[in-house]
């Protein structure tokens, strides 16, 4: 053992030496035990491992840094802050075959499918920064294509095209930072085709006024019922237009995302098919290199949803529907899953792994959820002993919890302090997502404390605050 303690003195790191020991006790001992090796097989594996993902099972942790920020799921090691993807490989291909026949050819689509925190998103977002320079959920020039996002609220239907406005006034920020060249051209385009009509466009994407300038006069919204459904009309038709419009001004395909597609209302469901309809009409499909595809929960859709009668509809006119499903992860992924957040080999988290995938089923987002819980309750904890994480795998076997994701967070909320609670009941008023400055701005009208007690449930891993907004992690 003193010769270890010797390789750890010249900085070599923990799981290399850890992996010495282990072979110098099993020659000279004889020793056996769970994370001794059986066969020149495991030893090799281990090797292959540190070798191809060094920042993962090489790198020494902080246990004492570990021991105050908690259990960190996400972004693990790299230095490029990207997410490690966990078994959906055969899917992100399916999806990525997708959209190059739909740039190439223009009439497909695709959607995916699946429960509640089965990792839908998370495929999405591997898609983005594949396909695109994407990245920390931000999106840069220069990249393949042009992703932008949107997503469906159940408490937003009323607001007709809410998800698809909020992912094209996205791409008009984008549009601000690029090439003075490339904004005039869109610029010039959109006043000579739109005229004063261009007004309502800016209504409904506010940062499109930063490419046209401060000179366009917005227009009012009229709440005659009648006159509303007649703006709703010239809205789609205008939206249409601008679609045309940016995509024969840029060399790169767009790719539109919308999230929660159980939710979408029923004029949005009329842009989007208006809007997907356009490639078939068009004589040069190059110049209209579109991609949509949609993320929608298959336990809320029927024969007779929006959605559902909308991608029947486009197949009869030649246009293509992937059908994209995803199920519960499989072992073997769980414990990928398992032992790249904790920075341990494979062989060695398979005992937790086994546990996890027995209490969720292998859904994701349960995992995730139920880890975090662990930690909390000191079951899975840091070891500043053993230099790695360490869990109790009895006390974990025997902990009894809901069958379903969203039970086990109703759960925990009943932890949580009253401010933190009502402060949550605030937050569910606007839906998903709400962003900070809101927040701010109706804490020092009410007078009640909201800030403070979000950022309560974001330690709480309850709600998430990014990108100038919080998020229930949950959908």
């Amino acid at each position: 053992m003193s010769s270890v303690e010797s390789l750890k003195s010249l900085g070599l790191p923990t799981a290399l030496c850890d992996m010495i020991s282990n072979m110098i006790d099993r020659t000279n001992e004889g020793a056996t035990g769970d994370e001794s090796y059986e066969t020149v097989t495991d030893l090799r594996d281990d090797l292959r491992l540190m070798m191809d993902s060094p920042e993962v099972y090489l790198r020494d942790l902080d246990m004492k840094h570990a021991s105050t920020v908690g259990l960190q799921m996400g972004s693990i090691g790299g230095k490029d802050g990207r997410t490690y993807f966990y078994g959906r490989e055969l899917e992100l291909a399916t999806l990525k075959e997708s959209y190059q026949r739909s740039v190439s050819s223009g009439c497909e689509v695709a959607m995916i499918y699946g429960s509640s925190g089965i990792g839908k998103s998370m495929l999405s977002n591997k898609f983005a920064e594949d396909v695109t320079s994407r990245r920390d959920g931000h999106i840069h020039d220069g990249g393949s294509g042009v992703f932008l996002s949107g997503s469906f609220d159940k408490l937003q239907q009323s607001q007709p095209f809410h998800a698809i406005s909020s992912a094209f006034d996205e791409y008009c920020t984008l549009l601000s930072t690029r090439d003075e060249s490339t904004v005039e051209m869109v610029s010039t385009a959109l006043k000579q085709d739109l005229g004063d009509e261009i007004s309502s466009l800016v209504t409904a994407m506010p940062s499109l006024r930063g490419i046209l300038g401060n000179d366009c006069v917005c227009d009012q919204n009229d709440e005659n019922s009648d006159v509303a459904v007649d703006a709703q009309k010239r809205l789609r038709y205008l939206f249409c237009q601008f679609v045309e419009i940016i995509l024969g001004c840029q060399e790169e395909p767009l790719i539109l995302f919308l999230d929660d597609c159980q939710w979408i209302d029923a004029a949005s469901v009329a842009l989007l098919n208006q809007i997907l309809m356009m490639p078939n009409k068009s004589a040069c499909n190059k110049q209209r290199r579109f991609f949509f595809f949609g993320c929608c929960r298959d336990d809320e859709l029927n024969e007779e949803h929006p959605l559902t009668l909308m991608l029947s509809s486009l197949e009869t006119f030649g246009t293509k529907t992937t059908n994209i499903m995803l199920t519960s992860m499989s072992k073997e992924t769980v414990n990928e899953m398992v032992s790249t957040t904790l920075s341990l080999l494979p062989r060695l988290t398979r005992p937790l792994a086994d546990i996890l995938y027995h209490k969720t089923k292998g859904s994701p987002f349960f995992i995730k959820q139920l880890m975090i819980d662990l930690y909390k309750r000191r079951l899975l904890f840091p070891s500043l002993t053993h230099r790695r994480w360490v869990w109790e795998s009895d006390n974990i076997r025997d902990m009894e919890i809901p069958d379903s994701v969203a039970s086990f967070i109703m759960n925990s909320f009943h932890c949580l302090p009253p401010d933190v609670l009502s402060a949550l009941s605030v937050l569910s008023c606007f839906g998903a997502s709400v962003s900070i400055s809101l927040i701010e701005t109706l804490e020092a009208e009410i007078q009640t404390p909201l800030m403070a007690p979000l950022d309560t449930a974001v330690a709480e891993s309850i709600v998430d605050k990014r990108k100038g907004a919080f998020y229930f992690l949950h959908d």
